[in-house]
């Protein structure tokens, strides 16, 4: 068995453990590791020049653009249609509510800074964009549940997903990409 085929065939494995894994540091690095290694594949079918080219840009240039994008996400914003004084945020002691709560562990875990804006959505200025918003907070009348609605594609929503399990008043909903009637 050739060199190349061996290569090939951890390429394989290495594909799907980066599908796997949930830590977006150890899936840059694998997409490095990755390019590395598929270089050593052009190398030994002889092209050198892709080879080259796949080592300088695809392991080195394009995760350090991931990583510093990965870095700069440093907030995680949530817009609230149900007041500051709500039982999601305070309970009867002026202690912080179950559902703060929750987001604060939350934001821990990802080591986040949790901004919670009170705001309409017109009335966000600047950066402060839909596409900007990472989470929105409503109050549902009929079953008095608090409804978490956030991007179906957001790879965070998945742990508050998790986290959220066992909060009976709370319940976490994915939407899809321009279906929020934001």
């Amino acid at each position: 068995m050739k060199i190349s085929h061996l290569l090939q065939i951890l390429l394989i494995f290495l594909c799907i453990y980066m599908i796997k894994i949930k830590d977006n540091l150890r899936v840059v690095i694998s997409f490095s590791v990755f390019s590395l290694i598929t270089a050593g594949v052009y190398y030994f079918l002889k092209a050198p020049d892709l080879a080259l080219a796949e080592a300088a840009i695809g392991s080195a240039i394009i995760p350090l653009v991931y990583i510093i994008a990965i870095s700069k996400q440093r907030e995680f914003l949530v817009v609230s249609h149900i007041s500051e004084e709500d039982d999601f945020f305070l309970n009867n002691d002026n202690l912080k509510g179950e559902g703060y709560k929750l987001l604060e562990e939350f934001t821990k875990h990802y080591n986040l800074k949790l901004v919670i804006s009170h705001q309409k959505y017109d009335q966000l200025q600047g950066i402060f964009r839909t596409r900007n918003i990472d989470l929105v907070i409503e109050k549902c009348k009929k079953s008095d549940k608090y409804m978490l609605k956030g991007k179906k594609t957001s790879i965070l929503m998945n742990k508050l997903e998790k986290l959220a399990e066992d909060q009976k008043k709370i319940k976490v909903i994915k939407i899809g990409e321009g279906e929020m009637d934001d």
